[in-house]
């Protein structure tokens, strides 16, 4: 092989290692997040905390509305944080549900854990046929998340993985957290807010690695 040749494969060789090592170090890192978890009547932080595997005192320092832990307002919005990292390739945390009697995918998925993670997801995960899951059983509870897009912006950080619901709109969700709704969609390529469902990440300040 000529001298120049060897020199120039060298070269793309040696710079595929560096892009790939990039790529694999920043995907690796993950960072820190928060679950926007929609209260349904009947959950309370002892609940919520315990699916999270947190305590209600770190879930209470993300929710300066919550002055008495025995008392939440159903039909709003806490955040709860967790750890963003890689799982088969998809930048997600699982959390461990212990199955109780009358536990089904979509009991877990859409209620227990408020749409944060899909029927799908549920299958996906674990072994269990979705109509013959074993009692005490340890589930595991994808729940995507973001950290972030340096593509979109530098600024934002600590995302927040945000089920839609009925009736919400792009413009009512940057409003209530103070974004524009241009750099809302950027963060979320395709999305109809209007749709329902579904999952849109929602950046905040201040990006927290692990």
């Amino acid at each position: 092989m000529p001298e120049k040749l060897k020199s120039n494969t060298f070269l793309v060789f040696l710079a595929l290692n560096i892009f790939y090592g990039e790529v694999k170090s920043q995907s690796s890192q993950g960072c820190e997040a928060l679950a926007s978890y929609y209260i349904w009547q009947g959950s309370n932080l002892t609940f919520i905390s315990t699916i999270f595997s947190t305590t209600i005192n770190n879930i209470i320092s993300y929710n300066p509305q919550i002055t008495d832990q025995d008392l939440i307002n159903f039909g709003t919005r806490l955040n709860v944080p967790f750890s963003c990292g890689v799982i088969n390739e998809l930048l997600a945390h699982q959390f461990i549900y212990q199955a109780r009697p009358g536990s089904t995918y979509q009991r877990i998925a859409e209620l227990y854990y408020s749409n944060l993670t899909t029927v799908e997801m549920m299958t996906r995960f674990n072994s269990y046929a979705p109509e013959s899951i074993p009692l005490d059983a340890l589930l595991n509870v994808t729940v995507s998340c973001s950290c972030g897009n340096r593509g979109v912006s530098r600024d934002y950080g600590l995302f927040v993985t945000y089920p839609l619901r009925p009736g919400e709109s792009l413009s009512g969700i940057a409003s209530d957290f103070g974004l524009p709704e241009s750099l809302l969609q950027d963060y979320n390529p395709g999305v109809d807010f209007r749709r329902g469902s579904g999952l849109v990440f929602i950046p905040g300040r201040g990006m927290q690695t692990i």
